[in-house]
Order: C-alpha cells, then sequence, then structure tokens
C-alpha cells in the first residue's frame, strides 16, 4: 500500500483534477490522435478499476455489482476509442 500513503500525502485537489484533465483529453482526442486518447482513458480506467478493487470487501453485493457495471462499460469505451469508434 505504499501508492495508497503517497497518494493520501498529496493534495486533494490532484487526485480529483488529474483523473478529470485526463478523461477530457481521452475523450477529445480524435482522427490521428485516437490512439493517445485511448492511452490516456486506459490510465483513467486503471485508476477506477485499483480503486474498485480496494474497496471491494467494504462494499455490499449490489454496490458491487454496479461498480463492476461501471468499470466493464468504462473499458468497452476504452477499447472503442482504441478501434477510433468513438
Amino acid at each position: 500500500m505504499p501508492l495508497l500513503t503517497r497518494l493520501h500525502a498529496m493534495p486533494r485537489w490532484i487526485i480529483v483534477v488529474l483523473p478529470a484533465a485526463l478523461l477530457l483529453g481521452g475523450l477529445l482526442l480524435r482522427d490521428s490522435w485516437a490512439w493517445l486518447g485511448g492511452i490516456l482513458l486506459l490510465l483513467v480506467w486503471a485508476f477506477l478499476a485499483w480503486l474498485t478493487a480496494l474497496s471491494w470487501p467494504a462494499l455490499a453485493p449490489g454496490s458491487r455489482f454496479f461498480r463492476g457495471l461501471i468499470v466493464v462499460a468504462f473499458g468497452a469505451i476504452v477499447v472503442l476509442k482504441f478501434m477510433g469508434k468513438f
């Protein structure tokens, strides 16, 4: 958990602004830059999946289903972005 400790030591606004900027950049990049947008979205997906995995034991079964669904749906968006269809 050293990474989680380092994230906790960072200013709180960085934890919100950095993924939001990566998400926005990933969604806005198109055409010949779509591959870079896919990489940015993949980073956001990895962060989202990691946070979901950390909180998994504390979640109720209904919450687990919906969080898992969100991670899978976002992963599908990342794949579509790499394919140039999103």
